[in-house]
């Protein structure tokens, strides 16, 4: 792949020595913004932004593809795909000098880690010497981006700080300023780089230079902002009038006749990541000016989630602004065996490494009061790794104006005054994937990015466990990365794997599990005993009803229980009401469990009751319910049809999960799949979620198969006819329901025969088939009368309308229609009521009746709308827009085309989406725009043959008329 330049004009080095054709203002730009995010994905508004800032083109989104596919081929560049939301271009450090600006910038962070000031300093140099100028100059990247342009700009005067103070703590101030005199005029206000620039003039022996440019800073300072220079500044002009020796390079500490402690552990190889974070903490604990109260971060996240790594990574990153030392200490308060340090025995350890060995505190209070006497004059750093309360730390900490504490914990240490509080979670996915890389060499990870890719899924992207996976393969070298990527997904072996010698993630959860187990609070032993019960269910979240089920518990003993384990980081609560487990630490809750169908089978119970509340509602008079049996009893009511939409879109995934589970678990029951996937079709038909549909219904057929239930399997293939028909997917859906006929037909079901037969008839009408179709809903209709059940006679008619419409019986079209929405009036069903409203329309149309048929669909399109139904609206608005144009109102028909070609391509409805491409189509001719209206029946006609419906012929037509 090339390799590309983006620290100043775009440039780029082309592989295998092609030339590199990119002249192109679009494709350029979009490149540029790509690069300026690599290995992050950019949204596809982002992007469109970029490329047209005034106002984007209605074909904008054909126009990225079209580009994106340019850059590709012309530049070879396989690690550009699509990523949502939008796009990422994945690229090697090496390839891209903003990347290996932050490479160099890393290493040389951690050479100071290790002592070797002039090895980073040369680094850092390295580095900034990669700049030419403003980051892709020439190339307007648009304001999404522009945030990202100025972090980068910031991070380049942040780095080039580090280099100047290395230079001059080496004593190689000549070296320093030019480069510190050129960014102090680019940038007049940044008072580091005017400090670092006076102490260099200083000691080339420029006293006057020094203090001109102070005054020309405060100068500024005062005019402009209004404000005078701050305290460091300040103290560093009156140690240059005074010729203060502490100036003086290669200076010893002040507290030179102390002892300094430096008891950091080493800094953590291949540290990746947490940018953010590290950010965060560095604001927080500044080089200059003491602050009040005195700085404490504290660091708190679910066990192996890298806080101790973090806590020491940016210790030795920040250990030079403590030249008076840094005092560390494991307070075992996450520790395996072991019983948390007590605070006395801690304070000891730090009076000790501060010389003041000959102390005879006995209390805890004296202690703490001794160390913060001997640690108030000193520049001091303080990490209190793995501590268990606040209780534990409180005594442990500092009181000088120059002291910074950094803790780690497994808890929020909330009663902790003034502390800045910092929550891990796991790792991003590319940071995850960088990690093993780093740790089993970058060129494994890239001979096979799919396994890698799964390995940190099967890792849950926890750094404990990216860590184990990564040492694995190292000690490996033979083993490809799929093979542990093999075993990993394995989910019953899985936090087997991931152990290596005395290091392993599931004897990290023990601990806080343990905790809990053992401890002396009744709510802590509670706790425990819920959090594997709540490891059962394979649910994206878990809502606060859903686990009062599963614990049958009131809502409120619920939620003191998940306060406890979110206390304890064991579930997290990324929301209000809301409750999550991580995918390892659900696996460690299920290991510790040998039965979970009876909790398990009671939230399910839960889910269909409740779904079957929210059907109610949503197709008032269905017979269905009925027909549920106790699937459909209980559960929780809703207010309106809004709250029951609400929770079926919040609970949507746990609901597919719940579904799939079932399938996966012969021991649980199988009519809780079939009936939750029955009382999901309202909600499926409602908001037009076509996989979901299909997903859930064949998976039910499956799992009624499995179990013998020849009439669960005809709900099934009763609802997938729906489903397929909608998505126009006409063979599937004749097949499901003459299955499902079938079945209902040898069970003597005759209310579902009356289903299926209406289904056939639906789809016979989609095809054509007209005269197949009023037979099979003449059928249903006469068995839907027998039974005196008005909601399927209701459908019947309805669908018959459309029909007899289509094939010129006007008369008794209308009558049918009429007739089913007197039906859906009387039994509130205001769904059927639009889709009637919609085929009364159609057949006004028909006749010539533009008045009426207009007023009918915008009554059809209202409910619509109302109702939240966007595979309607779509419907309506093609309609509409016909309407329009055949009444001559062309600018009209153009809005309600567009307005329902969106709609329809949000919710995958091709039929609709194609009906309004062909209607625009016919409206650009109409007004003289052939080549726009050309384009439009090409993607017309592709949709439609794709189908295999009718109107493929009539546009293929309209196409050979235009050519």
């Amino acid at each position: 792949m090339a390799r590309f330049r983006i620290l100043g004009t775009l440039e780029i080095d082309p592989a295998g020595g092609q030339p590199a054709t990119l002249t192109a203002t679009k494709p350029r730009t979009l490149l540029g913004v790509l690069l300026l995010h690599a290995n992050r994905p950019v949204g596809v508004s982002a992007l469109t932004d970029a490329l047209w800032p005034l106002k984007p083109p209605r074909t904008a989104a054909g126009a990225l593809r079209t580009h994106v596919s340019t850059l590709r081929t012309s530049l070879r560049l396989t690690g550009l795909t699509a990523r949502p939301p939008g796009y990422q271009l994945d690229i090697a450090p090496y390839d891209l000098d903003m990347l290996l600006f932050d490479r160099l910038a890393e290493e040389g962070h951690r050479a100071t880690g290790r002592g070797d000031l002039a090895g980073a300093a040369d680094l850092w140099e390295r580095a900034l010497a990669l700049w030419r100028g403003r980051p892709l100059d020439g190339i307007e990247v648009g304001p999404a981006a522009e945030s990202t342009l100025a972090d980068l700009a910031e991070r380049r005067l942040t780095l080039l700080e580090h280099w100047a103070q290395a230079r001059l703590t080496l004593g190689r101030h000549s070296d320093a300023l030019p480069a510190l005199a050129a960014a102090a005029t680019e940038q007049p206000l940044r008072e580091r780089l005017h400090e670092l620039t006076m102490l260099a003039l200083y000691r080339a022996g420029r006293q006057a230079d020094a203090l001109d440019a102070f005054r020309r800073l405060r100068r500024r300072l005062v005019t402009e902002l209004g404000v005078e220079p701050g305290q460091a500044l300040q103290r560093l002009q009156r140690q240059i009038l005074s010729a203060d020796p502490a100036l003086d390079p290669l200076r010893e500490p002040v507290t030179a006749r102390a002892p300094v402690p430096r008891q950091l552990p080493p800094d953590v190889a291949a540290f990746t990541g947490r940018h953010r974070e590290v950010a965060a903490i560095r604001a927080r604990l500044p080089a200059t000016s003491p602050l009040r109260p005195m700085p404490i971060v504290a660091i708190d996240g679910a066990g192996g989630v890298g806080k101790s790594a973090l806590a020491i990574h940016i210790a030795h990153r920040l250990a030079h602004r403590f030249p008076d030392g840094q005092l560390y200490v494991d307070l075992q308060g996450a520790t395996a065996g072991l019983r948390p340090l007590p605070p006395l025995e801690v304070l000891g350890r730090f009076l000790r490494a501060l010389g003041a060995r000959e102390t005879d505190a006995t209390t805890v209070d004296e202690a703490s009061a001794a160390f913060r006497a001997v640690a108030a004059p000193r520049r001091l750093l303080v990490v209190l790794d793995n501590a268990h309360s606040a209780e534990q730390v409180r005594p442990l900490l500092p009181a000088g104006p120059h002291t910074s504490v950094v803790v780690t914990s497994r808890r929020m240490l909330s009663t902790l005054d003034s502390a800045t509080h910092v929550r891990l979670d796991v790792l991003p996915p590319t940071e995850a994937i960088q990690l093993l890389g780093r740790l089993c060499g970058t060129d494994r990870i890239a001979a096979d990015p799919a396994a890698a890719q799964g390995l940190a899924r099967w890792c849950g992207r926890l750094p404990l466990a990216l860590r184990i996976a990564g040492a694995r393969l190292a000690a490996r070298p033979a083993w490809p990365v799929r093979e542990l990527a093999d075993r990993l997904s394995d989910a019953r072996r899985r936090l087997d794997e991931l152990q290596i010698a005395e290091l392993g993630v599931r004897s990290s959860f023990q601990v806080g599990y343990e905790l809990l187990r053992d401890g002396g609070d009744a709510d802590d032993r509670e706790a425990a005993y819920a959090f594997p019960l709540l490891a059962q269910p394979d649910a994206a979240d878990l809502s606060l009803p859903a686990v009062a089920a599963l614990l049958d518990l009131s809502e409120a003993a619920t939620e003191r229980i998940l306060d406890r384990l979110v206390d304890c980081q064991l579930v997290a609560n990324p929301a209000p009401g809301r409750y999550r487990l991580h995918d390892l630490l659900r696996l460690f809750g299920r290991s510790l469990l040998d039965s979970r169908t009876g909790p398990l089978t009671r939230l399910l119970r839960w889910y269909a009751s409740t779904a079957w509340q929210a059907f109610r509602l949503l197709r008032p008079a269905d017979p269905r319910p009925a027909s549920a049996g106790e699937w459909a009893q209980g559960g929780t009511p809703f207010p309106d049809v809004e709250r029951a939409l609400d929770w079926l879109e919040a609970e949507r995934p746990n609901l597919l999960a719940a579904v799939h589970q079932i399938a996966e678990a012969p021991e649980l029951p199988a009519a809780a799949a079939t009936s939750l996937a029955r009382a999901l079709f309202a909600f499926f038909h409602v908001r037009g979620y076509l996989n979901d549909w299909v997903e859930v219904n064949e998976t039910a057929r499956t799992v009624a198969r499995r179990a013998g239930d020849p009439v669960a399997e005809a709900h099934a293939c009763r609802d997938l006819g729906a489903a397929y028909e909608v998505r126009g997917e006409y063979p599937k859906a004749l097949d499901r329901l003459r299955a499902g006929l079938d079945r209902y037909a040898a069970a003597g079901d005759r209310a579902g025969e009356a289903a299926c037969l209406n289904g056939l008839g639906a789809v016979h009408d989609s095809l054509g088939q007209l005269h197949q179709a009023a037979d099979c809903l003449e059928r249903s209709l006469a068995i839907a009368r027998e039974l005196n059940d008005p909601h399927t006679r209701g459908i019947s008619l309805n669908n018959l309308g459309e029909v007899y419409g289509g094939l010129g019986d006007y008369s008794r079209a209308v009558a049918s229609l009429r007739e089913a929405l007197t039906i859906f009036r009387g039994t509130g069903n205001r769904r059927s009521q639009a889709t009637a409203l919609n085929n009364l329309a159609q057949v006004y149309e028909r006749q010539g009746s533009f008045a009426d048929a207009l007023s009918c669909y915008e009554e059809s399109y209202a409910m619509f709308v109302d109702l939240g139904i966007a595979v309607g609206q779509a419907t309506v608005l093609a309609a509409l827009g016909r309407v329009q144009r055949l009444l001559g109102r062309h600018a009209d028909a153009l809005d309600r085309l567009r307005a329902g070609l969106a709609v329809a391509e949000r919710v995958d409805e091709r039929r609709s989406a194609a009906i309004c491409l062909r209607e625009l189509g016919t409206t650009q001719w109409e007004l003289g725009e052939q080549d726009q209206a050309r384009e439009d029946w090409r993607h017309a006609l592709a949709i439609f043959q794709e189908l295999g419906v009718p109107e493929a012929d009539e546009v293929r037509a309209h196409l050979l008329r235009g050519a």
